[in-house]
């Protein structure tokens, strides 16, 4: 039996069908190849398992109840009727085989550090993960989603998991969507009723009550972040910047964590999030410093970035910042603005120490900003 051992997780390729006939010498290969195997997960792979009888799902039990973890992957549409007309797929995490779809005739509607976002047709977009992701955390984000549109976060319907070019991608609807970034770019005369737009969507994020109590905490993530640079700071920098973020009050309000205008598609004049993988609960300060980053912070340090990534110029990127706070805070001033700066630039040079850590002119260039605020404030209190 073919297995695979990957970061403690077991796979177990099993191949034709599981009766009476054959399960008996199936489950002598299945105990032979998990003998000495040192693993915390296991995962029975299906893509050729054409049929599972009583006999089989006796094996299936008998694995669940040795090793508690035990999921079911590559499942086919036949055989994942007989395991949930059997009650298994209550018992364990089943996934069917997941659909292929081909995005060489696609055009690129966005396309961000972390995903690429296709148009398929005029009703469907994929949302393809570029690096290693687990179907753990894809099943999350569409879990999010789901949660988040049921609580009325306007977002886009996912459909399913799908596999393009061997990564994880989302489907969803989307009929003759535009991205927000498309708007923003190639309608100046309608600059003021697009911001509105956007600031009422994030508005609305940010005082959303989440359901889900295992969200991770922003504060506590923010927190995490100044931890993991505090051996690059001074101690004083470490104490003060701490203190800061103890200070700002713990909410049970989705922040979205990425929500510029590349995360945004417009759909009958209606703004739907596409995006919700960065998806935490706290308090509004930590939207705006995360949309800080992009629209203005990243451009600091390495000129031309705005373009790149986004393909709007900075100046029109600034325009948008600028804008979303305006119609976002209720009182919009030099002192909210550079609270929020102060827990963006946090965030910078944990982000920098994470994926670039050779890059010293934005690590320094950050820290110097951030050494600039942050003996000016005692707290970071916005007024939201």
């Amino acid at each position: 039996m073919n297995y695979k051992l990957d970061n403690a997780v077991l796979y177990l390729f099993i191949k034709g069908e599981i009766n009476s006939t054959t399960s008996s010498e199936i489950e002598k290969d299945l105990e032979e190849t998990i003998k000495d195997k040192n693993f915390s997960k296991l995962v029975l792979d299906f893509k050729e398992v054409t049929y599972v009888s009583s006999a089989g799902l006796r094996i299936i039990l008998k694995l669940k109840q040795k090793y508690n973890d035990t999921s079911i992957q590559n499942v086919s549409l036949e055989v994942y009727d007989i395991l949930q007309m059997t009650g298994f797929t209550n018992l364990m995490t089943i996934r069917k085989v997941l659909n292929t779809i081909d995005v060489s005739n696609a055009t690129i509607i966005g396309d961000g550090y972390f995903s690429i976002v296709y148009r398929i047709d005029k009703d469907t977009i994929i949302k393809v993960f570029k690096e290693d992701c687990s179907i753990e955390n894809v099943e999350r984000e569409l879990n999010l989603a789901k949660q988040a549109f049921i609580l009325g976060i306007p977002t886009a319907i996912s459909f399913d998991v799908v596999l393009v070019n061997n990564h994880y991608g989302v489907r969803f609807e989307m009929l003759d969507a535009v991205s927000l970034r498309d708007l923003f770019r190639d309608n100046a005369d309608k600059f003021d009723e697009y911001i509105i737009k956007y600031a009422n969507l994030v508005k609305k994020i940010n005082t959303t009550i989440t359901i889900d109590n295992h969200l991770p905490d922003t504060k506590l993530e923010w927190i995490k972040k100044l931890e993991f640079i505090k051996d690059k700071i001074d101690n004083n920098l470490y104490l003060k910047a701490l203190k800061l973020l103890n200070s700002i009050e713990d909410r049970s309000t989705f922040v979205h964590g990425d929500c510029h205008i590349k995360n945004i598609m417009v759909q009958d004049n209606e703004l739907l999030l596409i995006d919700m993988d960065t998806l935490s609960r706290g308090h509004p300060i930590f939207e705006l410093a995360a949309v800080y980053a992009p629209y203005v912070a990243f451009e600091e340090d390495e000129k031309g970035n705005t373009e790149r990534f986004f393909g709007i110029s900075h100046e029109l990127a600034l325009k948008i910042y600028d804008g979303l706070l305006k119609n976002y805070l209720p009182i919009y001033s030099e002192e909210n603005k550079e609270k929020i700066q102060i827990v963006s630039y946090i965030h910078m040079l944990w982000w920098n120490q994470i994926n670039e850590p050779n890059n010293v002119v934005r690590f320094n260039g950050c820290l110097n900003r951030l050494l600039n605020l942050i003996d000016k404030y005692d707290d970071l209190n916005i007024g939201l």
